[in-house]
């Protein structure tokens, strides 16, 4: 999968399906139009294309409370290209970027790529506030400025009656409901830890200052996690994972291992 900067004019001017959004923590609701991205392109034999921005466009601007994300760039990226995602374009979500109009910025989609088509959720909309477009719009919109490209708009995934979202996730894991943010993400909510520098205490415990981490700790606590990494010393060698306990407190987590390894991640309690 392909890496780049949305205005590289070297990987535009492609015929493409593409989908667009924030997509953060990846979802069953944001893999559902991912899915259906991937899906569309392989059917017409062209890219699939996800469009992400650098971030939150809501929170930078003040629209939702500035918490950090629900997953790493690493972990992102990795499972688009799981999904058999061919590129992944990045906004700068600069200040004039924010001021754009829906209009103004499907203009700007359009003469950036080749659409075959466009996938996006129920909810999606795009350009400042005062003038931005949902998909209603979009449809007139993809007509004015492509030839013939379509739209289609992804259902939500409902779990238990409720739309999936990415700030249902965030409010689990800050009530520290870590089961049920598993259950809306598809998967055990987890911790990339490969970026993050620890110190490791007089009693083998390892301490992870608060600072360091650009992810969304859950709820201050005690938590019964799984651990995977690299095993320190024979007899073990190569991969390795353990039990372990976490401790989240106000400076940082402490992480307390049951086997001597150098964790890659931390997954929580799951509900499935």
């Amino acid at each position: 999968m392909r890496i780049f900067d949305f205005a590289d004019p070297a990987y535009g001017n492609r015929r493409c399906v593409l989908t667009i959004g924030v997509f953060d923590g990846l979802h069953r609701g944001h893999e559902k139009i991912i899915d259906t991205c991937v899906a569309r392109a392989r059917e017409k034999g062209v890219e699939s294309v996800v469009v992400t921005f650098s971030s939150n466009p809501k929170m930078e601007k003040g629209r939702e409370e500035k918490l950090p994300a629900l997953m790493s760039t690493g972990d992102f990226s990795q499972i688009l290209s799981e999904k058999g995602v061919d590129s992944l374009a990045v906004i700068d979500f600069s200040d004039n970027m924010s001021k754009l109009s829906g209009e103004e910025f499907m203009a700007l989609l359009c003469t950036s790529y080749r659409l075959e088509a466009m996938i996006v959720g129920n909810s999606f909309r795009c350009g400042n506030p005062a003038q931005s477009a949902g998909p209603a719009e979009l449809e007139k919109l993809l007509r004015k400025y492509t030839s013939s490209a379509s739209l289609e708009v992804v259902p939500p995934v409902l779990v238990k009656g409720t739309e999936v979202s990415s700030t249902l996730v965030r409010r689990c894991l800050l009530t520290g409901d870590t089961e049920y943010a598993s259950v809306l993400l598809g998967r055990a909510y987890s911790l990339d830890l490969r970026s993050v520098d620890f110190e490791r205490r007089a009693d083998n415990r390892l301490f992870y200052s608060i600072r360091a981490f650009r992810q969304l700790l859950p709820k201050a606590g005690a938590y019964e996690v799984k651990a995977a990494g690299i095993a320190e010393s024979a007899p073990m060698s190569g991969p390795a994972d353990c039990d372990a306990e976490a401790v989240i407190g106000k400076d940082g987590l402490v992480l307390d291992l049951h086997a001597r390894i150098i964790p890659d991640r931390i997954s929580f309690p799951s509900g499935e």
